[in-house]
């Protein structure tokens, strides 16, 4: 990608996230959104024709890195978590976005996807085996689900502790494969 476009991706990915803060992504106007990324009108229309694109678009882009990441990790299921983690923290404004806001839950569930066929891929010899299947997959959502429940009680529960206990998770899952 140009290194034009991809910077004007990202300043209005970023001024989208920003300006999500405060309102619905049905209130954010093209104008508002120009303003804050500082580019015309014009050039937001050559790439987007409306506000919610930007949003799938980033959606899209996130999903692949989280899958490149996940995929490229051979260190076992906690290495895995570990990158999971860490494409979390730098996306944490967006991924809280996503997590508390209903009508993203086709991401959360394509996210728990990713994360089990990585986790079945990295750790299963026999693809067919169902038994083992069941307890990734049981895995993969119940991870995606912490990470949804903290964002919406992160004033009660400390990210660090969040992390421990999600380690206790797995491995206590892992002795269960066969």
């Amino acid at each position: 990608m140009d290194q034009r476009v991809a910077k004007t991706k990202k300043v209005l990915t970023e001024g989208l996230f920003k300006l999500l803060e405060n309102k619905t992504i049905e209130q954010i106007t093209v104008t508002e959104l120009c303003r804050i990324a500082h580019i015309d009108r014009r050039t937001f229309y050559i790439h987007y024709s409306n506000v919610s694109d930007i949003f799938e678009d980033y959606q899209e882009d996130l999903s692949l890195e989280v899958y490149q990441a996940l995929s490229a990790s051979k260190y076992g299921a906690e290495g895995l978590l570990n990158v999971f983690h860490e494409i979390l923290m730098k996306n944490y404004r967006a991924f809280k976005y996503l997590c508390l806001n209903q009508q993203q839950h086709l991401l959360v569930e394509k996210l728990q996807e990713m994360l089990f066929e990585t986790l079945c891929d990295s750790l299963l010899s026999k693809k067919d085996d169902e038994h083992n299947k069941v307890i990734l997959k049981y895995l993969s959502s119940g991870l995606i689900d912490t990470y949804v429940y903290w964002f919406s009680h992160s004033d009660e529960i400390e990210y660090d502790n969040l992390i421990k206990t999600n380690k206790k998770i797995v491995q206590a899952n892992l002795k269960l494969l066969s």
